[in-house]
């Protein structure tokens, strides 16, 4: 005999808080990974255990939470294995079916004003890569992308990463952005945001304090004011970072964590374009 509150509760999948997405863009982004697929070589096809829509959430709800891939398989009753071929099946795909979706650092340096912060994307310690991946500012190993936000702090580019020992001036250096940065302001008036890390590319940046001075009236309210027109690029990170498999520590492939990088940074601007 079931006691009040023991039976399950049944409804649809909550699927932005689970997902990511709402019913219709994950419904749309099923039907557009679909027509790809199918139109594919048969021999270039997964065989999929799975309804090809399952899959897709699956992919979706393991980037969205960092799940392992038994946890995962647990979940959607398959194995671990079938887990880890339908993950690298559908991982460029997914990338592919929303590259269209994606702005680029030029379409803020066109608007006149970019706002820029780099962030680590945590992969936990690894033996393998010594101190080449290790971020010396968040005390541990991982990979820096260069973020770009407009001024409400809408996302506006995510770099190619690199490794985490790179400090984020010469990361701009190593994205391109740098590059591009100095080509858009020959061409016209560009504003760049940034912290004292990008002194080099900007001077729209906090006032460093003199060791042994006070810092002055002047320059704590020229750090606030930067500060308060900083804000909306860390906004910005922070919820490119909702998708927790950037933010609670990749464990995976090394070697896929720019392509996991690049799906996500995608489906975030799938999610925002809609």
């Amino acid at each position: 005999m079931s006691t009040p509150g023991s039976e399950p509760i049944e409804g649809p999948m909550r699927y932005k808080s689970t997902c990511g997405l709402t019913p219709a863009q994950t419904t749309e982004l099923i039907a557009r990974a679909w027509q790809v697929h199918q139109n594919r070589p048969p021999d270039q096809r997964y065989d999929f255990v799975l309804p090809f829509g399952t899959a897709v959430t699956l992919v979706l709800l393991k980037a969205r939470h960092n799940l392992a891939q038994q946890l995962t398989g647990d979940l959607f009753g398959v194995s671990q294995a079938t887990v880890s071929r339908i993950w690298r099946y559908l991982l460029p795909l997914l990338g592919q079916v929303t590259a269209l979706d994606r702005a680029r650092l030029a379409d803020a340096l066109a608007r006149g004003t970019v706002l820029v912060d780099g962030t680590p994307i945590p992969t936990g310690n690894r033996a393998g890569t010594g101190t080449t991946n290790f971020n010396a500012k968040h005390k541990k190993q991982a990979l820096g992308v260069q973020v770009a936000a407009f001024r409400d702090g809408t996302l506006a580019d995510v770099s190619v990463p690199v490794r985490g020992s790179r400090h984020d001036s010469r990361a701009l250096d190593e994205v391109g952005w740098a590059d591009q940065i100095a080509t858009a302001r020959a061409q016209r008036v560009v504003a760049v945001l940034a912290d004292t890390a990008y002194v080099k590319h900007t001077r729209l940046t906090p006032r460093k304090k003199t060791t042994g001075i006070p810092r002055s009236t002047q320059d704590k309210a020229w750090n606030r004011h930067i500060a308060s027109l900083r804000a909306p690029v860390e906004r910005a990170i922070a919820l490119l970072k909702q998708w927790k498999i950037l933010s609670a520590g990749y464990r995976g492939r090394l070697a896929e964590l720019p392509s996991i990088i690049h799906m996500i940074t995608n489906l975030e601007f799938y999610r925002l374009s809609r």
